[in-house]
Order: C-alpha cells, then structure tokens, then sequence
C-alpha cells in the first residue's frame, strides 16, 4: 500500500469515526425519543393528597396526587399526577432523578395551585416505588409523570 492510499484509508476511518460519534452524540443528548408524546402543560389545583407521604430518607420513590385542571382543553378534568419524592423542594433535587424533575414548587398542600408540564408515560419515565393510593379504587386513569412544576 503506498502512502497516497494509507492517506485515503485514514481519511476515510477519520470521517467513519466521526459520523458514528455525530450518531451517538445526537441520541444521547435528545431530550426525548422521536416517537415520544408532546408534554402536556396544563394550570391545575391540587385537590387531593390521600395521605401522609412517606419519609425521604427511606427510599426513592413517586406519590401520586388528584387535580383538577384549570382551564384549557381539559378544563375541570381530574386527573392523576405522580410527583418524584414530593417532601423535597423540587429545587434541591440532586440526583439522578434531576433529569425528569424540575420546577420552583418548594412543597405539596392541598388547594396549591400548579402549573405542570407532565409527561403520560410514567412507566416509561420511572421504574422505581410508587404510592399510588388511587390504584384500589382506579386502576384506569392515566397516572401522568410531573416532569416540571411551578407555582401557578
């Protein structure tokens, strides 16, 4: 091989290289996979938490809560929302779990007023605990991930 067609050869390697690593960088750095649903953004006062959350310190896990949406399409629709360890300001989130959290809400009190972004896949989005107190009485409403919530 002469030294014209090692240049080809590493040329060709180089740009190989480069295209797989565009590849790669391009799905892990996607904030969510193409077939994915929208995020839902919705106004919605939180009418019920169906009892004392579980201590932090125990294990991770998500609490579901009741709302009622205000306004909007979905206007005075209830619907079930799962908040990631609810009883720490979602501000101080540190762990793995800051990649689907966010928000400026500093805590949970029954007729709080929200905005959320939520996301409908919560099996998708968390595989850990879930208090889910509304599953005896409701096995069919969607249960929707709180990917961000702020004082609305």
């Amino acid at each position: 091989m002469n030294t014209t067609d090692r240049q080809r050869l590493r040329g060709a390697i180089a740009a190989a290289i480069l295209a797989t690593i565009t590849v790669l960088a391009a799905g892990v750095m996607s904030p969510a996979r193409a077939d994915a649903p929208a995020p839902l953004t919705v106004r919605a006062k939180l009418v019920e938490i169906p009892s004392s959350m579980p201590p932090d310190d125990l294990y991770d896990y998500a609490y579901v809560m009741r709302y009622e949406v205000i306004g909007g399409p979905m206007d005075k629709a209830s619907i079930l929302v799962a908040h990631y360890k609810p009883r720490v300001p979602r501000g101080k989130i540190k762990d793995a779990a800051k990649l689907h959290v966010a928000g400026t809400v500093r805590s949970f009190a029954q007729g709080d007023v929200h905005k959320l972004v939520l996301s409908p896949e919560l099996k998708k989005m968390w595989k850990g605990a879930l208090v889910d107190e509304f599953a005896a009485t409701d096995r069919k409403s969607v249960r929707y991930w709180c990917l961000q919530a702020d004082p609305g």
